[in-house]
C-alpha cells in the first residue's frame, strides 16, 4: 500500500466514521464510553456538527492507550471498507 493509499483511506474513514464509533471502541468500558461521548459531543458543538475537525480534535485529545484503541478500530474499519 502506498502512502497515498493510506492517506486516502484515512480520510475516507474520517468522513464516514460510524455514529456509534465510541460505543463500539469502548464497549468493554461503559463509563469511559460515556466520558468520551461527552467529550466528543463538546467538540461537535464547538464545530456545529460532527465534522472532520471534531473527529480530529477528539483523536488528538486521547491518551496513549485510548489512541491505540481508536487506531485499532480505524484500521479494522478501513480494511473492511476497501
Amino acid at each position: 500500500m502506498t502512502q497515498s493509499d493510506v492517506i486516502n483511506r484515512t480520510f475516507v474513514f474520517i468522513h464516514n466514521i460510524p455514529s456509534n464509533f465510541i460505543e463500539e471502541i469502548w464497549k468493554d468500558s461503559p463509563y469511559m464510553a460515556d466520558h468520551l461521548r461527552s467529550k466528543f459531543n463538546c467538540f461537535c458543538s464547538a464545530e456545529r456538527y460532527a465534522s472532520a475537525n471534531a473527529i480530529l480534535k477528539f483523536f488528538a485529545s486521547l491518551d496513549e492507550s485510548n489512541t491505540e484503541k481508536f487506531c485499532t478500530y480505524a484500521s479494522t474499519w478501513i480494511q473492511q471498507h476497501n
